[in-house]
């Protein structure tokens, strides 16, 4: 599995060099360069995100309920 995604990464970076007219040099690609410490921050906002929908639905339905 790992090898036929390091092929069709290969062939994906070959295409992006090859139609890349606008920078050819890659000299304003951006870096891949996040900190170790973005990852748990990151989790960390997707669970809020979930708790958080999960809460505004709920009243949302308890209110519509009431009504």
């Amino acid at each position: 599995m790992s090898k036929q995604r390091e092929e069709l990464r290969k062939q994906r970076e070959e295409l992006r060099k090859q139609r890349n007219t606008h920078d050819p040099h890659d000299m304003y690609a951006w870096a891949n360069n996040k900190p170790v410490w973005l990852l748990p921050l990151q989790v960390l906002g997707f669970v809020a995100t979930g708790v958080g929908l999960t809460v505004c639905l709920y009243y949302a339905t308890v209110i519509l309920f009431l009504l």
